[in-house]
């Protein structure tokens, strides 16, 4: 039986350059079992979203230096070709972001897009494909699933939208789960209600999560283990 961790992260340093280089992680180190939620906890600028965005190679690779050693699933992800990236992203470790009407393409139904994502990396066919995303949409709860497929993001409410996002993000099942700070711009009771969503879908699917937040009582309510950044570093 494999003992390793699904997700390990050894003496990661991330800058960014420019006229001035900025040093925004710096000698970070954690792993991830299979099932288990980390909670990032940190103040804005503590380098806790650029954490999670280089476990998927997010940043701008022009003017971003990564070093250090990031293994997901047994993959070094910093080793992976383009294409191999594609792959990666999505199926075996997914995100969801902090702004749901950046993230989702605003000429696209959200149907499209969950069953664009399911094709490409299950390799089906269309109405298959738009069954899974229905199947997405009813597993967050969205309400009228039926007619939201068919709904652009504009059409929705922040916590619709934040919903088809989650739904986006684990269509395809990924073994790890990114959240960056996914209920920062909802209101009180819709926030608890994706909280207890994403705990609940993260126990059924198996999935690893790792949760960003700089509010202690979401950290708290999430997580199995909490990791505190300031300036980089844990």
């Amino acid at each position: 039986m494999n003992n390793r961790p699904l997700v390990e992260v050894r003496d990661l340093h991330v800058r960014f350059r420019g006229e001035r280089n900025v040093h925004a992680v710096n000698g970070v180190d954690f792993s991830l079992k299979r099932g288990e939620v980390l909670g990032i906890l940190g103040e804005s600028g503590s380098g806790k979203s650029v954490t999670l965005k280089a476990l998927l190679r997010l940043l701008p690779e022009k003017r971003t230096e990564i070093r250090g050693t990031i293994r997901v699933a047994d993959e070094d992800v910093l080793a992976l070709n383009p294409e191999e990236l594609a792959n990666f992203r999505g199926k075996t470790a997914s995100m969801i972001f902090q702004e749901p009407m950046l993230a989702l393409d605003p000429v696209y139904t959200v149907g499209r897009q969950i069953a664009e994502a399911v094709e490409r990396h299950e390799k089906c066919d269309g109405p298959t494909a738009r069954r899974r995303a229905l199947e997405m949409l009813e597993r967050v709860r969205i309400p009228s699933p039926e007619r939201r497929l068919d709904a652009y993001p504009h059409e929705m409410s922040g916590g619709m939208r934040q919903r088809a996002m989650i739904a986006l993000a684990l269509a395809c099942r990924p073994q790890v789960l990114l959240a960056d700070e996914p209920t920062t711009a909802l209101d009180a009771t819709v926030q608890i209600q994706i909280l207890l969503l994403l705990r609940e879908l993260q126990r059924e699917l198996g999935m690893a999560a790792i949760f960003v937040t700089h509010d202690i009582g979401v950290a708290v309510e999430v997580s199995d283990r909490i990791a505190v950044m300031y300036a980089g570093r844990i």
